[in-house]
């Protein structure tokens, strides 16, 4: 059996949560700055990983240029 915890500490600066005011993602944080960094970083991680890996992405072929 999981033992739950009641105490909730801020993703970003670790510091315990005394207010649940500010919750995003389920996670609580300290204050509403630190809720926006929070989701600014969940996005950023979300974008990285559907991005192609560089090595994946197709190459195309040089442009070549017509002489005229």
């Amino acid at each position: 059996m999981a033992i739950q915890t009641t105490e909730k500490y801020c993703p970003i600066c670790g510091k315990q949560v005394a207010e649940p005011t500010f919750n995003r993602f389920g996670e609580w944080a300290c204050s509403e700055v630190h809720a926006d960094d929070y989701v600014k970083e969940v996005r950023a991680q979300k974008i990285r990983a559907a991005a192609p890996a560089p090595e994946q992405q197709a190459q195309r072929p040089p442009r070549q240029m017509c002489g005229g």
